[in-house]
């Protein structure tokens, strides 16, 4: 795949973001051009990648405070309904009490031995029922403790994530500050060379910065001299010869890696071996 600069003539009619592509002479290539916006979009995702860092390692401490917190308002629904229940059953259990002891009245006025014998079964139910209400509110009462100090070791664990997190978020906001003016120059100084590029050229340039992460150009590699052996030096591709031809003797077209279709530039060795 290729692309390439139109003819140009007089530079006076030329816009001046295309007049400043004449330098020493002569006009920058397209290749040169492309280039020279490869280094700077390099730097600028350098530095956006220490930033990038910093939110990443920012962002996996806030899922784990979210994650603590989570388990922490789960435990604390927990603890409350333990507790609930523990209350409900000792209500039960001062309701049973009530009873005997009205039970109690009762057997004391008893006429008869059948009549007090029925009354004294039911208070010994009641009094079965009464311990079986106290074990098991002290079941739910002793859990509850249990899950009150699951909270203070989360409360412990909450504390300290919140600690790492601080210090994730002031990383973060030193580095963004630290980078802010050069990103900013950077940002200007790629605008202006996207802005001499040709639209088409742009297009697939973003394109391809977006599949590989910016890493848009390939260089050619020398392989063997004798035998006109050469490389994509990204994806290690063979390259025809007639393609490094058109790479090195066409510098106003782009020529784009059959292998990954990065866009090719002649390395130093290539360039020599095709001189001498």
């Amino acid at each position: 795949m290729a692309g390439s600069y139109e003819q140009l003539g007089d530079t006076r009619l030329l816009p001046a973001t295309m007049r400043g592509r004449f330098v020493l002479g002569g006009f920058m290539t397209l290749i040169e051009d492309l280039l020279a916006l490869f280094h700077v979009e390099r730097r600028l995702r350098s530095l956006r990648a220490r930033v990038d860092s910093a939110e990443t390692y920012l962002t996996v401490q806030q899922r784990q405070m979210a994650t603590l917190q989570t388990r922490r308002e789960e435990l604390e629904t927990r603890k409350r309904q333990r507790q609930a229940h523990a209350g409900n059953l000792e209500v039960e259990a001062a309701a049973v009490v009530e009873r005997i002891e009205k039970l109690r009245e009762e057997l004391n006025a008893a006429s008869t031995s059948r009549q007090y014998n029925a009354v004294l079964n039911e208070v010994n139910n009641l009094k079965d029922k009464k311990r079986e209400l106290e074990e098991l509110t002290l079941i739910e009462m002793t859990a509850a403790e249990e899950t009150g100090g699951e909270i203070a070791s989360l409360d412990e664990q909450i504390a300290e994530r919140r600690t790492v997190m601080d210090s994730a978020e002031a990383e973060l906001a030193e580095r963004k500050d630290e980078i802010k003016d050069s990103l900013a120059e950077l940002d200007t100084e790629r605008a202006a060379k996207v802005a001499i590029i040709p639209s088409d050229t742009q297009r697939l340039w973003d394109e391809l910065a977006e599949d590989f992460e910016g890493e848009v150009m390939a260089s050619i590699q020398l392989i063997d001299k004798r035998r006109r052996e050469y490389a994509c030096d990204t994806c290690n591709v063979h390259l025809p010869f007639d393609v490094v031809n058109k790479v090195t003797g066409r510098p106003d077209e782009f020529v784009q890696c059959q292998g990954c279709l990065r866009i090719l530039y002649a390395s130093e060795d290539a360039r020599e071996a095709l001189v001498k």
